[in-house]
């Protein structure tokens, strides 16, 4: 009986590990990047033609990031979840986003971005990317990767490309609730948790060695 048990428990534990992966699956199936294509003209005035990013613009890079990542974030714009009172930068996406006339025109826009093969962006920061190193591998390494290349499976965006300015922008956001308060945000919810175990000078140094990565 006891044998019976832990197998059912083993059984309902996998079920659970493996429905995000599924979701997951079923959305990148989704999409069609052909038909994203000519949606992204609109993105590319500020995110770049290939998704490189902007700095003068504020606008950060988004080659290599996954399209279930891309979608989400859409999604989070379209519906309220970010963007909101304190965001200045995150409201000027809200419209944009609002653009996009359904479910499945987000879907295509996020598959054909996430074709887009990564940039490493310019430095902008001064930070210790030796040190910024094993400061990452403390805190942020377990669910965005050891190289900063993300994970689905965690729903941890890619780091790694983003450029550093909005690396930093993004982690204050949470750590003053601009981002990661909005009760709909339960993964924004999860790095607001950890937005405090980095001070200023670490920030910088995590930053620098993102951005020193190449892949």
């Amino acid at each position: 009986m006891r044998q019976n048990n832990l197998m059912k428990r083993s059984g309902t534990l996998k079920t659970l590990l493996m429905a995000p992966l599924l979701a997951l699956a079923a959305m990148a199936q989704a999409g069609d990047a052909d038909a994203g294509k000519a949606l992204y003209a609109t993105c590319a005035a500020c995110h770049g033609q290939a998704g490189e990013g902007i700095a003068a613009m504020n606008a950060p890079a988004l080659a290599g990031q996954s399209q279930a990542y891309i979608a989400r974030q859409l999604y989070n714009f379209r519906n309220g979840v970010r963007g909101g009172s304190g965001d200045m930068l995150g409201m000027q996406m809200v419209p944009m986003a609002k653009m996009l006339a359904d479910d499945a025109a987000v879907e295509n826009v996020a598959a054909y971005i996430a074709t887009f093969p990564v940039a490493k962006p310019a430095a902008t920061v001064e930070g210790d990317p030796v040190a910024g190193n094993k400061s990452y591998q403390s805190y942020c390494g377990a669910c965005h990767g050891s190289n900063g290349q993300g994970n689905d499976a965690l729903n941890a965006p890619r780091l790694v490309g983003l450029g550093d300015a909005y690396l930093i922008r993004q982690y204050q956001n949470f750590s003053k609730g601009i981002r990661g308060n909005h009760p709909d945000d339960k993964f924004g919810k999860q790095m607001k948790a950890m937005s405090n175990v980095l001070n200023d000078q670490q920030l910088k140094d995590v930053a620098a060695y993102l951005n020193s990565k190449s892949e």
